[in-house]
C-alpha cells in the first residue's frame, strides 16, 4: 500500500511561500503566505536568511519535478545546528518504508530525510554528507551519528536511498544495504526533509505492507477516536460579537481596559522609521466602545495598510489611572515626546520630551537627537500605594523612570545588560516599592543592581514571577531566546535551564488538574518555528509538539468556569490545547479573522472570551456553556500590556 507518493508535478515552478522579508511578525502574528505548500509545511524561520531568498524551489529536468533545497547552510553562531526542513503533514502509525532520491549540489554538509519526526529539534535522519551515508539522532541541540559508512561519491548522480522504519531500522543506497541499527520509533509521527546543503530530490514514496497498513489504519482510528471523545467533553465556541475596525484596524497591538461596567478597546498604528521595525513612530490610535461597537475618537491619521499596522515590537502606549483620580487616561509617547490624555475625552493633562540622547555615551547607534521611545510601563517607585510613576526604553540598551506626579522627575536610569522588550515590574522585597527585572537583572526602584544572571547572549523576551508549588518560594520565569527557557530562584540563582530552541513566549496556569502546582508552557521561534513545550513546576519536560505553523501565543484561557486551556492561534491549526497539547477546541470554519487574537474577560463574568482581528474586522467567541468560576484568578494587570510578556492565570488553590 503507497501511503505517500510525491512526485511534486502538483507544483508550479519556483519559491515554495516564506516570509520574504525573514521577520519577526510570526513570534506572536499567525500569518499565511501566498503560495502552494501543498502536503508540507516549513517549521524554520531564521533572521540570518534576510537578504537571501527562500530554502525550497521547484525546478524540473527531463520531465521530473524537483523539490531543491535552494539555502545551502548560511547559519552561524546559537543557530549553527539549524537545517533548512519541510515537513510532510502525514502521521504514519505503522512501521513502514520509505525511499526517496537525493542529488548533492555542494558536499560541505548533508541532504536527507528525518524519519519519526516530532520536531525540527528532535527526530531520526538516514542523510548524505559528501562521501558518507549516515543514521543520525537529533535531540535539541545534540546530533549523535549513530552509524557513518563511506561511499563512492558522485556529484552527478541521483543516489537512491531506501530506509526501512522501524525498532531496527535498515538503510539501503541505490538497493543495497548498508545500515542496520536499533533505534526508539515512536509511531504517529511524521518524515521531513532536512538538509544544510545545496542539493535536490524526488520521487518520495512511503510504502505499508497489508499488516503495516492495517496497524496504520487502526492505530489512526484509535487516535482520532481519543481526540473526538476529548474535543466533545468541551463546548463549542460561538461567535458573541463582531466590530467593524474601518480604517483603524491594526496588529496585535491592542489595549483593553473595563472602567464603569464598560469595556474599551484602543488600537494602535505605527509608521516604521530608519531600520525596519527598530524605531518605530506611533501614528495614530483609535479608541473603540466594545459594547456599542461604537468608533468613539482617533488621535492621529489611521490607514489600516500593512506597513502601517503589522510590527514585530511593541509600540508605546499604555491605558492606565496614573494620576490616582479614579479615572484612566493613556499614557503614550509620540514625535519625541511622552503625553498623558484622559482616556474617554482625549483631554490632555501633561507632556514632556524624551530624553537628549545625541552623544550620550550609554546610547549607541540610535539615529535621533531625542529617545524614540520603544516601550512605555507604568510602576510606583516612590512607594506611593499606586502607580504613579513610569518607565520608557529604547531598543536593548537603557531603561529611564520618570515620576509623573513630581513634574517627570528622573528616578533613575538603567543601562547594563540588554534589556529585552519588556521590564517586569513588581514588588519583590514587600518594601512598598516596585522592582524590575529587565533583561538578566534585578534592580531596586532607586535602579541599583541586586543581582544580574549569567547570560549575555540575545534577551529575555518575557517574565513571569510567581509561586509553582505552594511549598516553593515564588521563581522567575524566562523566556531568554538563545538562552532557552529558565526558571529563576528569588536571589538569581539558576534553577532549571531548558533548551527549546529560542524560546519565544512562556505562560502559567493550572493545565492539569491532575497535577501538584502549576504548568508551565513555552514556544520557540527563531530557528524552530512553532514548538509548544509543557513542563511541570519543577520545570520537567511533560510533552512538546510541533504546530506546524506560526503566531502561537500560547495565553492561558479560563473557558468554561472548570478548564484551563491555552490558545494556541483562530487560525486553520490553531484552537485551544489541554495540557496534553491535545487541539481540544476548534474554531468554528466561518470565516473569521484570525491575524490577531487575545484573551480577556470582557465582561467581568469571569469566563474568558477570545478576540480575533484582523485590519478590519474583530470577532469575539466565547464558549456556549460554561458555569461560574469558583476560585479567583490572578492575570496581568491592566496597565500592562505588551507583546513579550509571559502570560499567567493563577489561583492560589491551584499551587497544592
Amino acid at each position: 500500500m503507497i501511503l505517500i507518493n510525491e512526485d511534486f508535478k502538483d507544483f508550479k515552478l519556483g519559491e515554495l511561500p516564506y516570509d520574504k522579508g525573514h521577520t519577526a511578525l510570526g513570534e506572536y502574528h499567525h500569518i499565511e503566505y501566498d503560495g502552494y505548500f501543498g502536503n508540507f509545511y516549513d517549521p524554520i524561520a531564521l533572521h540570518q536568511w534576510r537578504s537571501l531568498d527562500g530554502s525550497w524551489l521547484i525546478s524540473e529536468d527531463n520531465g521530473i519535478h524537483y523539490l531543491e533545497q535552494n539555502r545551502g547552510d548560511n547559519t552561524k553562531g546559537a543557530f549553527v545546528n539549524v537545517a533548512s526542513t519541510l515537513v510532510h503533514k502525514t502521521k504514519i502509525f505503522s512501521d513502514f518504508k520509505v525511499s526517496f532520491n537525493v542529488r548533492q549540489f555542494e558536499v560541505d554538509s548533508y541532504s536527507g530525510l528525518a524519519f519519526s519526526y516530532l520536531t525540527s529539534r528532535y527526530y531520526y535522519a538516514a542523510i548524505l554528507e559528501y562521501d558518507e551515508l549516515k543514521l543520525i539522532r537529533r535531540n535539541e541541540e545534540t546530533i549523535d551519528v549513530i552509524k557513518s559508512i563511506k561511499i563512492n561519491f558522485d556529484d552527478s548522480m541521483d543516489y537512491k536511498i531506501t530506509v526501512y522504519v522501524s525498532n531496527n531500522v535498515k538503510i539501503y543506497l541505490n538497493d543495497e544495504l548498508k545500515i542496520e541499527e536499533n533505534i526508539e520509533y515512536v509511531k504517529g509521527r511524521n518524515i521531513a526533509f532536512v538538509s544544510k546543503a545545496s542539493c535536490r530530490f524526488s520521487n518520495l514514496i512511503v510504502e505499508l505492507n497489508e499488516d503495516e497498513y492495517e496497524d496504520h489504519l487502526n492505530n489512526l482510528e484509535n487516535e482520532n477516536n481519543r481526540l473526538e471523545n476529548k474535543r466533545n467533553k468541551y463546548s463549542k465556541l460561538e461567535c458573541i460579537k463582531k466590530i467593524n475596525l474601518g480604517n483603524s484596524g491594526t496588529g496585535r497591538q491592542l489595549r483593553i481596559a473595563r472602567y464603569n461596567n464598560k469595556t474599551y478597546l484602543l488600537f494602535a498604528q505605527h509608521q516604521k522609521r530608519y531600520i525596519r521595525d527598530s524605531f518605530a513612530h506611533l501614528s495614530s490610535m483609535s479608541l473603540f466602545e466594545y459594547e456599542s461597537g461604537k468608533l468613539l475618537w482617533t488621535i492621529g491619521e489611521t490607514n489600516n495598510s500593512f506597513d502601517n499596522t503589522m510590527i514585530s515590537c511593541d509600540l508605546p502606549f499604555q491605558i492606565a489611572d496614573i494620576d490616582n483620580d479614579g479615572k484612566l487616561e493613556i499614557i503614550y509617547a509620540r514625535n519625541f515626546e511622552v503625553r498623558i490624555i484622559d482616556m474617554l475625552t482625549k483631554e490632555l493633562k501633561k507632556t514632556m520630551k524624551t530624553p537628549i540622547i545625541k552623544g550620550d555615551p550609554n546610547v549607541k547607534n540610535e539615529p535621533f537627537y531625542r529617545l524614540n521611545v520603544d516601550a512605555i510601563r507604568v510602576a510606583d517607585f516612590e512607594g506611593l500605594g499606586y502607580k504613579g510613576d513610569f518607565i520608557i526604553k529604547d531598543r536593548y540598551q537603557n531603561v529611564w523612570a520618570f515620576s509623573y506626579k513630581n513634574n517627570f522627575k528622573e528616578l533613575f536610569r538603567y543601562n547594563h545588560k540588554n534589556t529585552g522588550h519588556f521590564p517586569y515590574v513588581f514588588d519583590f522585597d514587600n518594601d512598598g516599592k516596585d522592582e524590575l527585572l529587565i533583561g538578566y537583572d534585578l534592580i531596586n526602584s532607586d535602579g541599583k543592581m541586586i543581582w544580574s544572571l549569567p547570560m549575555n547572549s540575545d534577551h529575555t523576551d518575557e517574565i513571569i514571577y510567581c509561586k509553582l508549588k505552594n511549598d516553593l518560594e515564588e521563581k522567575f520565569v524566562l523566556a531568554s531566546g538563545n538562552e532557552g527557557m529558565n526558571i529563576i530562584n528569588r536571589d538569581g540563582t539558576i534553577f532549571k535551564h531548558n533548551e527549546i530552541g529560542h524560546a519565544q513566549r512562556i505562560s502559567v496556569a493550572k493545565y492539569d488538574l491532575n497535577k501538584s502546582g502549576l504548568q508551565i508552557m513555552a514556544t520557540a521561534f527563531w530557528g524552530s518555528d512553532g514548538i509548544v513545550c509543557i513542563y511541570d513546576y519543577n520545570g520537567n519536560l511533560l510533552k512538546q509538539m510541533e504546530v506546524g505553523d506560526n503566531g502561537s501565543v500560547i495565553t492561558p484561557i479560563m473557558y468554561d468556569g472548570i478548564n484551563t486551556l491555552a490558545l494556541l492561534h483562530a487560525g486553520k491549526n490553531g484552537g485551544l490545547i489541554d495540557s496534553e497539547l491535545d487541539r481540544v477546541v476548534l474554531f468554528p470554519d466561518d470565516g473569521h479573522p484570525y491575524t490577531s487574537s487575545e484573551v480577556f474577560d470582557i465582561d467581568g463574568d469571569g469566563i474568558d472570551e477570545i478576540l480575533c482581528w484582523n485590519l478590519n474586522e474583530l470577532w469575539v467567541y466565547k464558549a456556549k456553556n460554561y458555569v461560574s468560576p469558583k476560585k479567583e484568578y490572578k492575570k496581568y494587570p491592566i496597565d500592562a500590556f505588551s507583546n513579550y510578556r509571559g502570560e499567567y492565570l493563577i489561583s492560589d488553590i491551584d499551587l497544592d
